[in-house]
C-alpha cells in the first residue's frame, strides 16, 4: 500500500523548505544588528578640531570638506566665520591663489570692520606676495595698515610689506619698514636684525651688463669670462674665432660669394656674443640678490588666538 505519489513528496519538500525559510528570517531579524544600531553624532567641537587636524597634516582637500559640514551643520557657531577663512587659507598653502583669494574677498565683504575681515586683506597680500605679483602684495599690506589693525596685524603687516620691498630690491624702504615693527612683537628682533642686514643689499657684489657688452665687443667671450661663465667664454671665442678666420680666407683666395656668406653669419654670432653677455651678466645679478635674500631665511607663525586664549586656528607659515 502506497503512502503517496510523487505530488505528495513534492508538496512535502516545499512545505518543508517555506518553514526552514521563515525560521532562518526570523532568526535574522531577532538578531540585534549594531551596524544599524548605533548612531553617528557629529559634534561641532571634535568636527572643527577634526578639519584643522587635517590642515595642519598637509591634507588641504579633506581639510576644505569638513571645514565646509562644519559650515553646513553648524551654521550659528561663532567659529563660522574663522571655518571660513581657514578654508582661504587651505587654498593658499596648496597654491590655489585664485581660490583663495575668492574666499577672502567674501570673509571681507561679510564684516569689513571685524578683525577677521582685516586678516582676509592681509591673508589677500600673502596670497599675491606668494604668486609674486610683489605691487598687489605692497598695495594690501599697506591696507591693512591703514585699516586700524589691531596690535598683532599691525606689526605683521610692516614686516611683511618690508619683505616685499626686498623682493623688489628697495632695499632702503625695506629697512626703514622694518624699523617700524614695535617691541613686543612677535617679531621685533627678527626685525631689528634685518633692519640692518637689508641694508647690504645696496651693496652687493654686481657686475655692470654694459661692462660686459663692451668686453664682449672687444673680444669675443671675454664679457662670459667676467662673469665667471668660462664654458660659454670659450665656446663664444672660438667660435667667432672660427669664423673670423674663415671669412678672411676666403676673401684673400677672391671667394667672395663664400666670404660674403661667412661674414653675414658671423655678424650674427657676433652680435649674439654680445647679447648673450649682457644677458647672463643681468643672471648673474639676480643671482646675487636671490642668494642675499636666501642667507636671511627667517620662519614666523602667525596665530590667531581665540577667546580661550589657545590657538584656534588661523596660522600663516612665512618662508623665504
Amino acid at each position: 500500500m502506497t503512502t503517496g505519489g510523487p505530488k505528495m513528496n513534492l508538496r512535502r519538500q516545499f512545505i518543508r523548505s517555506t518553514c526552514c525559510l521563515l525560521l532562518l528570517t526570523g532568526l535574522i531579524l531577532l538578531v540585534p544588528c549594531s551596524g544599524y544600531a548605533e548612531q553617528v553624532v557629529i559634534d561641532a567641537n571634535g568636527q572643527f578640531d577634526f578639519a584643522h587636524s587635517l590642515m595642519d597634516k598637509g591634507d588641504y582637500s579633506r581639510a576644505i570638506s569638513e571645514f565646509e559640514r562644519f559650515i553646513y551643520f553648524f551654521p550659528t557657531d561663532r567659529r563660522v566665520p574663522q571655518a571660513r577663512q581657514l578654508i582661504g587659507l587651505c587654498y593658499l598653502d596648496d597654491g590655489k591663489f585664485g581660490e583663495a583669494r575668492k574666499v577672502f574677498a567674501t570673509s571681507y565683504r561679510a564684516d569689513p570692520e571685524s578683525p577677521l575681515a582685516k586678516r582676509s586683506l592681509f591673508l589677500t597680500g600673502e596670497s599675491y606676495y606668494r604668486e609674486g605679483v610683489y605691487d598687489k602684495a605692497e598695495g594690501f599690506f599697506s591696507e591693512v595698515l591703514k585699516r586700524d589693525p589691531t596690535f598683532s596685524l599691525r606689526n605683521e603687516a610692516f614686516y611683511r610689506l618690508a619683505w616685499t620691498r626686498m623682493q623688489e630690491n628697495r632695499w632702503r624702504e625695506a629697512s626703514e619698514d622694518f624699523k617700524r615693527v614695535e617691541p613686543g612683537s612677535l617679531f621685533y628682533e627678527k626685525a631689528d636684525r634685518l633692519s640692518m642686514e637689508s641694508l647690504k643689499g645696496e651693496d652687493l657684489p654686481y657686475k655692470d651688463p654694459t661692462t660686459a657688452g663692451f668686453m664682449a665687443a672687444v673680444l669675443p667671450g671675454l664679457g662670459h669670462a667676467y662673469v665667471s661663465r668660462y664654458k660659454d667664454a670659450v665656446i663664444a671665442f672660438l667660435l667667432n674665432g672660427v669664423f673670423i678666420w674663415a671669412t678672411i680666407e676666403s676673401f684673400n683666395r677672391d671667394n667672395n660669394v663664400l666670404g660674403g656668406i661667412l661674414a653675414f653669419f658671423e655678424v650674427g654670432w657676433y652680435s649674439g656674443n654680445i647679447y648673450s653677455a649682457v644677458n647672463v651678466t643681468h643672471k648673474w645679478n639676480r643671482k646675487v640678490r636671490n642668494d642675499f635674500r636666501k642667507g636671511l631665511f627667517d620662519s614666523v607663525d602667525l596665530r590667531l588666538i581665540s577667546s580661550e586664549n589657545r590657538p584656534a586656528g588661523v596660522m600663516v607659515s612665512f618662508r623665504f
